[in-house]
């Protein structure tokens, strides 16, 4: 068993690299947003259009008919 007070400075230790880790994105990210030109950003989202339901075919067979799929 690992010892409580052992495993709460690690803890700390890693919660203190993310407050670093933290103020070091906010430094770079405004200056990565200036860098952002119109024709380096990402295009627009392409609209889609939801296509219906394929339907069954019917064959004659015989007598009877049944459905096929394309």
């Amino acid at each position: 068993m690992r010892n409580i007070y052992e495993v709460m400075r690690q803890k700390e230790a890693d919660i203190e690299q993310l407050k670093k880790e933290l103020q070091a994105l906010r430094v770079v990210a405004p200056l990565l947003e200036e860098d952002l030109t119109p024709e380096v950003q990402a295009p627009p989202p392409v609209r889609t259009y939801p296509t219906p339901p394929a339907k069954p075919i019917a064959v004659a067979v015989g007598a009877d008919t049944k459905p096929i799929w394309p």
